[in-house]
Parts: C-alpha cells; structure tokens; sequence
C-alpha cells in the first residue's frame, strides 16, 4: 500500500515538473519571439516602377490562359470537396435508417448512407488536400 501511494507521488510530481518546464518553454519561446528583429517595409521609387508596369502588364496577358486553366481546375475539386461535404450528412441518415425505419424496409439503404457518410469526411479532406495540386493540371 506505502509503494503505491509512493508511486502515485512520484508521478505527482513528475507531472508538476513537466507542466513548470512546459510553461517555462514556452515563456523562453514567446520572449525569443518578440525579440527578433521586425522585417521593414522598403518601398521603391515610382520611376522604377513605371519602368516596369508595362512589363508586368504583359507578363499578366502572357500568364491568363494559364491562371484560368488553375482556377478552373481547383474549382473542380473544390466542387468534389462539396459533395463529400453534403455527403457527411447522410451519416446521420443513415445512422436512422438502421435504427428506425428497419420496419419499413429501410435496412439496406440505411447500410449504404452510413458507409458513405463515414467515408465522406476522409475523402473531403483528400479533395481540400489536393487542390493546390490540382491547380497545376494533376485530377484525379
């Protein structure tokens, strides 16, 4: 009985020990934080940027088939992402198709939507995941 309860207080206060040194990092990791040196802010004179305005203009025609073709593609998945998100609600509609409405025949339905709500999360993540990547013409 002594060395359990011995136990129980080395764990005690092994536990105190770890939560004073976790507070104390993170108080050293705040104080090094604000500590480091701000990035300034650098303008540039307006005859440099005149110069290069018309330049920047034409990079921006060259590059619009491109950026639209991106966009176009992340809003595709962006589109699978929001079915699997209304598909995470037929869980609970399935869920009370298996519980239910079993009397009325709805068993096997009821089976289908649980499974293909439990899945919906996991592959909405997938698609959110992937959409930077889509962006350069990589579907699925």
């Amino acid at each position: 009985m002594e060395e359990t309860l011995k136990q129980n207080g080395q764990t005690l206060s092994t536990a105190r020990l770890i939560r004073r040194y976790s507070i104390i990092l993170t108080l050293v990791l705040a104080l090094f934080a604000f500590m480091m040196p701000q990035p300034e802010a650098k303008a540039m004179d307006p005859v440099t940027i005149a110069i290069l305005a018309p330049i920047a203009l034409q990079v921006g025609r060259a590059m619009m088939p491109y950026i639209i073709k991106g966009l176009t593609n992340m809003g595709r998945m962006g589109l699978k992402a929001g079915v699997e998100l209304i598909n995470v609600f037929r869980l609970p509609l399935g869920i009370l198709q298996l519980t239910l409405m079993i009397p009325f025949g709805a068993f096997y339905s009821g089976l289908q939507n649980t499974v293909i709500g439990f899945i919906a999360p996991f592959k909405m993540a997938f698609f959110v995941l992937m959409m930077p990547v889509a962006a350069f013409g990589i579907g699925l």
